[in-house]
């Protein structure tokens, strides 16, 4: 069953993908068009992983990361809708620091050594805030490589970004605490 589901949703990926790569094309917008095939590129990666049965990348993960990089890759930067939508980018990076500890958490999981708890979730917040970084060095590089305005707000939509993966990452990691880790 998931496998029918994962095909239906991976068609629906790959069209809306390139539609838009052809559409930014014909616009002339090449940037645009260049982030949709990366979009494209990272789904069908992403698609290779979970069909080897990665154990970091499990069902929930693979749907939450595609449908992640679709809105922030996609129709955050290319489509505008950090311009239109007041809020995008901060419920954006809000819902990165919650992947981000549901990845460090599936790694964890598969590890054999006994760790304590508190360290656990220390680990979990740390690692999510260098996926954090990560991701302003990418929206960084946009700006500077695509001349888009990822980081309209400088330094202070940076920290923003960061405060939001943070508060994600918290709730995620409190989340993971009661549920696993009691």
């Amino acid at each position: 069953m998931k496998y029918k589901n994962i095909k239906k949703f991976n068609i629906l990926l790959y069209i809306i993908y390139v539609f838009s790569i052809i559409f930014f094309l014909f616009s002339k917008e090449y940037g645009k068009s260049g982030i949709s095939l990366i979009s494209l590129i990272i789904t069908f990666v992403l698609t290779k992983a979970y069909l080897k049965n990665l154990a970091i990348l499990d069902y929930s993960l693979y749907i939450i990361g595609n449908i992640f990089i679709l809105s922030s890759f996609l129709l955050g930067s290319c489509y505008r809708l950090y311009d239109i939508i007041p809020f995008y980018d901060d419920f954006l990076h809000f819902w990165s620091g919650f992947i981000s500890v549901k990845i460090g958490f599936n790694i964890l999981k598969n590890t054999s050594c006994k760790i304590n708890k508190f360290l656990i979730c220390m680990i979990l917040f740390f690692f999510a805030m260098g996926i954090s970084a990560i991701c302003e060095i990418c929206e960084y590089l946009l700006d500077v490589l695509f001349k888009m305005s990822t980081q309209s707000g400088g330094l202070k939509d940076t920290m923003m970004d960061l405060i939001d993966a943070s508060c994600g990452a918290f709730f995620m990691i409190i989340y993971y605490y009661r549920k696993y880790l009691r």
